[in-house]
């Protein structure tokens, strides 16, 4: 199956898997004419693309986010300020 290059080629394959397409089936992603990625969906579909230390793009494998796992930290109120005024 070929398909236009996006930004997040990997969220593409995730989605499309989701959405019932094989994990054999093959993907290129295609600038114009030319293929820029070429890979099985279920290959796409484990990796994700993260910064590196160098600032430099590295694919590391899939951790999908827990927003169950996320505990939020309320912030204390902050009094107001107060003029004083000195005769």
């Amino acid at each position: 199956m070929q398909l236009p290059i996006t930004r997040d080629a990997c969220a593409t394959a995730r989605k499309l898997i989701a959405d019932g397409l094989d994990g054999d089936e093959l993907l290129e992603f295609v600038r114009g004419d030319v293929v820029c990625l070429r890979g099985k969906a279920s290959a796409f579909a484990s990796r994700m693309v993260k910064e590196g230390s160098s600032g430099r793009p590295r694919h590391v494998r899939y951790v999908p986010f827990n927003r169950d796992a996320v505990r939020v930290l309320a912030r204390r109120k902050r009094r107001p300020a107060r003029l004083i005024v000195l005769d």
